[in-house]
């Protein structure tokens, strides 16, 4: 079955965006500091300490790399500026009743080898392939399945998947990278860390930032990387995506679908917590993208909310309908995304992206747009430094 625009967004893909990271509440639907889960303590590694490689950034690209890295017996460091991993790969795991994305949503096709990573823990999923249309509001609901799903979600939360590559890493939260310096064969890394300075000496470098990051200069580098390199990062297009969660305490939709196609709006409706065990609930994930998106991140929280209530509120016949949590974060506006989501079909620049600076600066993830792909992204950087560095563990 084809549908006329994408049930989920471009790509199938969603990374969660809105104002800030807020938190409503059933009366007052006030804005609040989202808080993230308490992470893990760092295994081993000592500030100043010299390394085989650094690796700056722990979503999917930097933990990937690293764990292979560390695998093949180098001494690695991840630096993160925030206090949990995952990057814009973000489960919250008590902001509702069950746990939610904030960022990415969905594993993409049944052959994405991050399911190597679910089967690994036995993680089960669920898969998003009933749908719920009308073409014209009181007409009567028709229920389609989609033959070939291509999106499956993780229960209990998509941030689990990365466990296994993070597992005894050396990870450094709460530090903030500003300048990289290089030369060949060492590369020496200033950061911050509440209010502290600290550095990182090593042989290499894996940089696992996100390009919005890398082209608004953020981060320093000493000698300044080639120019065609920054032009490729400045020159990577982005797009807005609008990304609201509202928690019911009761089925909200007129069946169980994982998707509601309704007449005449632009937005996408889902079932956020399907397969939630024990969980009576209901999660509606409201998304609108580009043009729409920017008209509704234009627009006060509260009003952006009351568009999206009262279309679920038309879609349940219930116009008291409301909701107990609202929950969004706008990724545009997190210093360490810069945006929610690159828009990977009109990128030019991947060859100058991602070719290393000398031995010394290699790349991963930057500019991709699914987990899958950052995965693969930072294995192929892990290998290529390999290539470089060899398989024992080198000395400064």
């Amino acid at each position: 079955m084809e549908h006329k625009r994408p049930l989920v967004g471009r790509r199938g893909l969603i990374i969660g965006t809105a104002a800030g990271v807020a938190a409503g509440s059933l009366a007052a639907w006030s804005a609040g500091a989202a808080q993230t889960e308490t992470p893990t303590p760092d295994p081993g590694g000592t500030r100043g300490a010299d390394l085989d490689v650094v690796v700056i950034g722990a979503g999917a690209a930097g933990l990937s790399a690293a764990r292979v890295l560390a695998d093949a017996g180098k001494r690695v460091t991840v630096i993160e500026a925030r206090d949990r991993i995952g990057g814009r790969l973000w489960t919250h795991p008590d902001a509702m009743s069950v746990p939610i994305e904030l960022g990415a949503q969905f594993i993409h096709e049944p052959n994405a080898s991050t399911w190597e990573l679910v089967r690994s823990q036995g993680l089960k999923t669920h898969t998003h392939a009933h749908t719920l249309s009308r073409t014209r509001v009181g007409d009567p609901w028709k229920k389609e399945t989609i033959e070939r799903p291509y999106n499956f979600q993780v229960i209990g939360g998509y941030q689990q998947i990365l466990t296994p590559l993070a597992h005894k890493l050396s990870i450094r939260y709460n530090t903030v990278v500003r300048r990289v310096e290089h030369t060949p064969g060492r590369v020496v890394v200033h950061a911050e860390r509440q209010g502290r300075r600290v550095t990182y000496r090593a042989r290499a470098a894996v940089v696992a930032l996100p390009v919005a990051v890398l082209a608004a200069d953020a981060v320093e580098f000493s000698p300044a990387l080639p120019k065609e390199k920054t032009d490729a990062f400045k020159a990577v297009p982005h797009f807005a995506i609008s990304k609201v969660l509202m928690e019911f305490d009761k089925p909200v939709f007129p069946e169980d679908a994982d998707h509601v196609v309704e007449a005449d709006v632009p937005w996408w409706l889902m079932n956020a917590a399907m397969g939630q065990p024990r969980f009576s609930g209901r999660i509606v994930f409201a998304g609108a993208e580009e043009d729409e998106a920017e008209r509704l991140l234009a627009l006060p929280a509260r009003k952006r909310h009351r568009e999206f209530l009262e279309v679920v509120r038309g879609i349940a016949g219930d116009r008291s309908l409301t909701p107990v949590k609202v929950m969004e974060h706008e990724w545009a506006k997190d210093p360490f995304a810069r945006a929610a989501f690159t828009d990977s079909e009109r990128i030019t620049g991947a060859r100058e992206i991602y070719e290393p600076v000398g031995d010394t600066l290699f790349w991963a993830g930057v500019i991709t747009d699914q987990v899958d792909f950052s995965h693969d992204s930072g294995n192929e950087a892990a290998a290529q430094l390999l290539n470089r560095l060899g398989r024992r563990s080198t000395q400064l």
